[in-house]
């Protein structure tokens, strides 16, 4: 064997170790490079970004629910997830950390709170209105025929949790009507308290089971699943209370921009058909 030729085998041999090593390297770098690249993937793709939570008052569950199916056929991929409770247990709920991207407040004062700790993103709106009303079983078994039966002993009156926007408009609205009826009425339509619920929901379905004589609730609570089983007692004009209901984009949401298209069609005149639909007042 000549020199030459052991030189020439020397450097093929290297070459193709060189040109192996360069290969092993390579097959490395693409299954890094694809991990990473799945990596990012999920990240952007289902991780969060299809998904829309919204933190709304009780009494707006039945409009928001059909508003959700509006705006999920609008938005192909997208999860609208909704959590309906009392405004303040959602306001607690968004300050110590819960996961939203919208907030629907039935009183401006949550929604203030909200502003004040920094919670929130761009200026909150008003977006609709409620009234609201007392409601009676169906049968009406207390007798209850005009607003000030409800101060007559006996009665099975529920309210909401104090702080519940709902329960504080009552007790405005029994503030005011001292006036007309007395020094007393307050004290004696809340002598017939027999529970508090959970949200203004909770307390107009123990009237529609039947379990209590009466409740204050929001015009919109007298909704299709109720009407056979309640009836409602108006409150005087003069006694009752508007309530403002603000939304607002959360300062933490993961898709903003699925939060603000979220309330510009809660907003529109589509969406503000739907809550006049479900006995909501314009926000105008």
């Amino acid at each position: 064997m000549s020199e030459s030729w052991r030189k020439a085998s020397l450097v093929s041999i290297r070459f193709r170790v060189l040109a192996g090593v360069v290969a092993l390297c390579c097959l490395f770098l693409a299954a890094g490079c694809g991990e990473s690249s799945g990596q990012e993937g999920d990240r952007t793709g289902g991780g969060g970004d299809d998904t829309l939570t919204v933190f709304a008052a009780s009494s707006l569950t039945d409009a928001f629910r059909e508003l959700e199916e509006t705006f999920e056929k609008r938005h192909p991929g997208v999860d609208v997830r909704q959590s309906f409770e009392s405004s303040s247990t959602l306001l607690a709920q968004i300050q110590q950390g819960a996961p939203a991207d919208v907030f629907a407040s039935a009183a401006q004062e949550e929604m203030d709170a909200a502003v004040k700790d920094d919670l929130v993103s761009g200026e909150p709106r008003i977006f609709v209105r409620n009234r609201e009303v007392v409601m009676v079983p169906e049968d009406n078994p207390a007798n209850i025929m005009d607003f000030r039966d409800l101060a007559t002993p006996g009665i099975k009156l529920v309210l909401a949790e104090d702080g519940v926007p709902a329960a504080d408009y009552a007790l405005e609205i029994l503030g005011k009507s001292e006036a007309e009826y007395g020094d007393d009425f307050e004290e004696d339509v809340l002598s017939n308290v027999v529970s508090r619920e959970a949200d203004v929901r909770a307390s107009v379905n123990r009237v529609a089971l039947g379990d209590a004589d009466a409740t204050f609730g929001y015009a919109s609570d007298y909704t299709p699943d109720t009407r056979d089983r309640v009836k409602v007692i108006q409150i005087p004009p003069d006694l009752n209370i508007v309530a403002s209901y603000p939304i607002a984009t959360l300062k933490e949401a993961k898709n903003p921009e699925l939060a603000r298209n979220w309330t510009n069609l809660v907003t529109s005149k589509e969406g503000q058909r739907v809550m006049e639909k479900w006995n909501f007042e314009p926000a105008s």
